[in-house]
């Protein structure tokens, strides 16, 4: 199994999750907006984050890129790759649509400016990506685990569930999902964890995990994780090009 994990936004609270992933060696993709979080990280702390995780982009005002003319889409996501890179002073290959939304157009414009992949909000997703600017995630670390706006990728996801261990599985699944994320994170893991073609992708907010005090949460849950004989991966080494 691949285990690759991605935080949104650049709240200065990133480096609190950053710290959390160098204790267990996990790697993490952080994607920052220049202009949305009021407590944004600050530039020469970037610089700083990104000698230690990979940076994306995630524009500079954090829109809709869906509702935006085709002149402002471009100037979101370019404007902001090139801040990013300017004050890295390296490339930043991997994106991040803001809310999750995006569409045909959208993915395009990120392909022209530059960048390799775009993560998405999909979730509850194992299995290899076949489209490297549609990347789905597994689970976003969140108190409420099934909202009305993923509650379409969870049932996806138990009717992919193989043949007749479907029922078992989904009740199974429901029972975890009940106790919170940390434990249906967890039955999600043990699930495929000893899939070498699966990859587990959690993503959250540096914010959330403190307006809900999940600290202890998600460092129980690392922990857990990098116990086990897997590949962490930054999100841009999961998605390399396919030639």
């Amino acid at each position: 199994m691949i285990i690759t994990t991605s935080w949104d936004d650049g709240d200065i609270l990133d480096e609190r999750i950053a710290d959390l992933l160098d204790r267990h060696a996990i790697r993490g993709t952080f994607y920052l907006a220049r202009k949305f979080r009021p407590n944004r990280l600050p530039e020469e702390r970037i610089r700083a984050l990104a000698t230690r995780h990979e940076i994306g982009a995630h524009t500079v005002t954090h829109p809709d890129l869906t509702l935006l003319s085709g002149m402002a889409k471009e100037n979101e996501i370019e404007s902001g790759k090139k801040w990013l890179e300017d004050v890295t002073g390296e490339r930043v290959a991997m994106f991040c649509y803001p809310f999750g939304r995006f569409n045909k157009e959208t993915k395009a414009s990120v392909a022209k400016a530059g960048f390799k992949g775009a993560r998405t909000t999909r979730q509850f997703v194992l299995a290899p990506q076949t489209d490297r600017f549609a990347v789905a995630t597994t689970l976003h670390a969140h108190p409420m685990v099934l909202r009305r706006d993923n509650a379409r990728d969870f049932g996806t996801y138990v009717f992919n569930l193989d043949g007749r261990n479907r029922w078992r599985g989904s009740l199974g699944i429901a029972a975890s999902m009940l106790r919170g994320w940390p434990r249906f994170a967890e039955t999600l893991f043990r699930m495929s964890a000893l899939d070498p073609d699966a990859v587990f992708h959690l993503w959250g907010h540096s914010w959330e995990i403190e307006a809900s005090n999940m600290w202890q949460q998600l460092d129980t849950f690392l922990k857990l994780i990098s116990s086990f004989d897997c590949r962490f991966e930054t999100n841009g080494n999961v998605h390399q090009p396919i030639h």
